[in-house]
C-alpha cells in the first residue's frame, strides 16, 4: 500500500487544462539541492512528517468523482514506490485522468505506465545537461536511464512535457543549449523559475533566479526547436 506526505485537494496548474488533485509521494532517489520539498526527501525529515494513507486518498478521490477530472502525482519521486502501478491502476478505475512527474530515473516503470494505459500525461525533470548530473544523483547509469526515458516520452504514446529549474548557482545558457540537444523536438518544453523557499541543501537558501531578461532572451533562442516552448 502506498504511503502519502501531502494531499493538495484542488489544483488548477499541477495538470494542465483539467481540475486536479495532486498527491506527494514520500521519498527520492535524487537530492536536487533547491528541492522545495526537503521533508519528502530527507529521511529524518519523512519520519516526522505526517502520512495520508492509500485508502484516505482513494476515498477522497471517490467523493470528488463529479468534481475532478484527474490526479496528479509527484513526490519525492513517485516512480521509486514499489506499490505505484496498483494505486495507479484503483484511480484509473475511479475514472480520473492520471499525471505523474518524475525525474526520469525509472524508465522500466514510466515504460510498464504507457503501455499498461495506466497515465495520461508525464512531466519529466530534465535536471542538467549530462556532464553536470552528478550533482544530482550518485547512480553511475543515470544518463542511460534518462535517456530511455526521454525517448519513451519521444514517442507520443501520451501527453508529455519537459522541464528545467533555471537556477543560476547550477545552470547557464549554455547548460540550457545543451539540454535542447539533447531533447530537441520534443513537443513541450518548460524553464521553470526557481522559487525561493525551503530548500534541501541550505547553501541555496539563497541562490539566485534567473532574471527575466536574461530568461526571455533564451526562450527566443530555443523555441524553434519544440511545439511548445514556454516560461513557468
Amino acid at each position: 500500500m502506498m504511503l502519502f506526505g501531502g494531499l493538495q485537494k484542488t489544483t488548477l496548474v499541477d495538470y494542465p487544462g483539467k481540475v486536479a488533485a495532486t498527491v506527494f509521494t514520500v521519498g527520492c532517489n535524487f537530492h536536487c539541492p533547491y528541492c522545495h520539498n526537503p521533508e519528502l526527501v530527507l529521511p529524518e525529515l519523512i519520519k516526522k512528517q505526517p502520512k495520508i494513507t492509500e485508502k484516505e486518498i482513494l476515498d477522497f478521490l471517490k467523493e470528488r468523482q463529479k468534481l475532478l477530472e484527474g490526479i496528479c502525482i509527484t513526490g519525492g519521486e513517485p516512480a521509486i514506490q514499489p506499490d505505484l502501478i496498483d494505486f495507479v491502476k484503483k484511480v484509473k478505475d475511479l475514472g480520473f485522468l492520471i499525471k505523474i512527474d518524475t525525474n526520469g530515473s525509472c524508465p522500466d516503470v514510466l515504460n510498464n505506465l504507457i503501455e499498461g494505459k495506466l497515465i495520461d500525461y508525464a512531466a519529466m525533470d530534465i535536471k542538467a545537461p549530462k556532464e553536470k548530473y552528478e550533482i544530482f544523483s550518485e547512480d553511475e547509469e543515470i544518463i542511460e536511464k534518462i535517456d530511455k526515458s526521454i525517448e519513451l516520452l519521444k514517442q507520443n504514446k501520451i501527453d508529455y512535457e519537459f522541464r528545467t529549474t533555471l537556477v543560476s548557482d547550477i545552470l547557464d545558457e549554455q547548460d540550457i543549449l545543451a539540454i535542447v540537444d539533447w531533447i530537441k523536438f520534443a513537443s513541450h518544453y518548460y524553464l521553470q523559475r526557481f522559487q525561493k523557499s525551503k530548500v534541501l541543501d541550505e547553501r541555496f537558501k539563497n541562490a539566485k533566479p534567473w532574471s527575466e531578461q536574461r530568461t526571455n532572451q533564451l526562450l527566443k533562442k530555443i523555441k524553434p526547436y519544440f511545439s511548445e516552448c514556454n516560461i513557468r
